[in-house]
């Protein structure tokens, strides 16, 4: 990823989305939105590495970097993609788009100073943070 964006001025930085959005039961992630502001992102693309696992904190790290190196067996693998497979299939992402579109004409709808950036960020959840971690709602 070209870092001349984080150099700018104004430079290009991690975010979330509004608190008046969030108040919508919508959330947008700061790795999906930070592309989604990246004005390079359009035309260098976004690349990731499937090899880095990261955890938000060391129970979650060590799920995903297991010690002896065997994050997920054969059948886990097998069994997944047939999963993804059939999902993709038999259902529609039509119904979950739609909610989260509503929301966000509404929230825009609201005031000129709202916009949205990323809209293909979000997702139908509120994550609330509790005394155990997050909740998701």
């Amino acid at each position: 990823m070209d870092p001349t964006p984080f150099y700018e001025n104004p430079p290009l930085t991690f975010r979330g989305i509004p608190d008046s959005l969030a108040k919508s039961h919508l959330e947008g992630s700061e790795c999906c939105l930070i592309h989604a502001d990246n004005p390079l992102s359009s035309n260098q693309g976004v690349w990731l590495n499937p090899n880095v696992r990261v955890g938000y904190d060391p129970t979650a790290y060590a799920a995903v970097n297991p010690a002896d190196g065997s994050w997920l067996s054969s059948f886990s693998i097998m069994s997944g993609l047939w999963k993804n497979r059939l999902l993709r299939w038999f259902t529609t992402q039509w119904f979950t788009e739609n909610t989260v579109n509503r929301r966000l004409s509404r929230w825009e709808s609201e005031s000129p100073a709202n916009k949205e950036l990323g809209p293909f960020c979000l997702a139908d959840e509120m994550q609330v943070l509790m005394d155990y971690g997050w909740a998701h709602r």
